[in-house]
């Protein structure tokens, strides 16, 4: 009971926080609510470990030992898992979680405490949100318990309230996103997922004349901060694409998202060959060895690296 009990502590710490008037307390809030969420995960896989095994389940090191009843897994040291581990001993025992939800409170937290110097409740607001839906559905379906019961009425209903308020917000920018024809999909899918790099809010909204995307105006709801439609594409497409590109360049692969030969933002797709701002497309295949250029090495001229280094030499 200990865990739950930590986690239980955890979460209600974190929305005493949040409601507290000094805002030094909102990274407070941040963090108390992430460890929460993963100490409610690490109550289960306690829960789920054999007797005697030493709580095996939640041990970063598992190492065989042999019992009376043959070969047996014990945990040992007292270093618990990460979240990784805990997501990849899930996936195992066949726990479902939302893991792109809680891979978006780990943004949200990573952002508010590393990035943003100055805070509101405002955008801790798509934190508790997120939270919220993570804590209700692993406490009901996992844990087989009443929410209200186990966090009390207070640490409840305040979780309920701020995630109302924050979804109808977040409803009402995604609505005025979606009535713009953005003309390619990622760029939608771009937008919905932003966050405001000043304060770290997912309250981004949108106007445009006649739903010309290019006339677009961003604003966040939180702090008041504005971009054009140039300036906005190209935080949102390079944050959208950084995870993708990483885990892509890092299985040997290309990336999804370079540098615009012709604009110099971060958004040329080569899925789709075309930059999302200027919508310039460029040659992919050398126009001397007919190779295909090497992302890194796209210019617009149309030539590889080595082919254009042997035209400069014959000039």
């Amino acid at each position: 009971m200990g865990i739950l009990k930590n986690a239980v502590d955890s979460i209600s710490l974190g929305m005493e926080d949040y409601n507290n008037p000094d805002p030094r307390r909102l990274v407070s809030c941040t963090r108390n609510l992430v460890a929460g969420i993963l100490l409610l995960f690490k109550h289960k896989l306690v829960e789920l470990s054999p007797p005697k095994s030493d709580e095996v389940l939640i041990k970063q090191q598992i190492v065989p030992t042999i019992g009376t009843s043959g070969l047996q897994w014990q945990g040992k040291g007292k270093k618990t898992v990460d979240v990784q581990q805990i997501k990849e001993r899930f996936n195992a025992l066949g726990i479902s979680v939302d893991w792109t939800r809680i891979d978006k409170i780990n943004d949200h937290r990573n952002d508010i405490e590393h990035y943003h110097s100055s805070l509101s409740q405002d955008a801790v607001r798509a934190l508790i949100a997120d939270s919220f839906m993570v804590i209700r559905d692993f406490i009901r379906k996992h844990l087989a318990k009443d929410p209200l019961d186990l966090l009390g009425a207070t640490t409840w209903n305040a979780l309920t309230n701020v995630a109302e308020v924050y979804q109808k917000e977040k409803e009402d920018c995604a609505s005025h996103i979606e009535s713009i024809d953005w003309k390619y999909d990622c760029l939608e899918g771009a937008l919905s997922d932003f966050n405001c790099p000043e304060c770290g809010s997912g309250l981004i909204d949108v106007a445009a004349q006649n739903s010309d995307r290019l006339t677009a105006e961003f604003k966040c709801r939180s702090c008041g901060e504005t971009w054009d439609f140039e300036s906005m594409t190209d935080l949102a497409i390079s944050k959208y694409y950084a995870g993708q590109n990483f885990l892509s360049e890092k299985d040997g692969g290309e990336p999804l998202a370079i540098t615009c030969p012709e604009c110099g933002h971060e958004t040329y797709l080569l899925e789709d060959n075309v930059c999302v701002i200027c919508e310039i497309s460029v040659e992919r295949k050398c126009q001397r060895c007919g190779m295909e250029i090497p992302p890194e090495e796209i210019d617009g001229e149309g030539y590889c690296s080595w082919c254009a280094h042997m035209m400069a030499k014959d000039d």
